[in-house]
């Protein structure tokens, strides 16, 4: 579990991975038809995981890369199917954090007696 100060820098950092996640995905369904397009993959889990196991949120990095998936006769690896399940995965992610965001927040509120 994630306390103290370092627990809202966490949850930033998880927000900035799935910020990273959100637009590669959004680029890569604006570009679903531009032959020889080769889809981006961001991935920030491990790193948060082990970030949060080390006690440091500047640890959390994201990375990106291009996709080695096979691609269709044009060059395109993009899987609209795909993209579109991980934008509603990451939404989901996304509230899920803000939800514990604003949760620590009531909580400050709330022990400082302005809740």
């Amino acid at each position: 579990m994630i306390v103290g100060a370092n627990e809202t820098e966490f949850l930033a950092a998880a927000l900035r991975g799935l910020e990273a996640q959100r637009k590669a995905a959004e680029h890569n369904i604006a570009n679903v038809e531009t032959p020889g397009f080769k889809a981006r993959r961001v991935s920030f889990e491990q790193a948060l995981s082990e970030a949060m196991a080390a006690g440091d949120p500047s640890q959390a990095v994201t990375s990106t890369w291009h996709s080695t998936a096979p691609g269709r006769i044009d060059g395109s690896n993009v899987d609209l199917d795909d993209e579109m399940r991980s934008l509603e995965l990451n939404a989901l992610q996304q509230q899920l954090i803000n939800t514990a965001i604003n949760s620590r927040y009531t909580r400050l509120r709330t022990s400082i007696g302005q809740g």
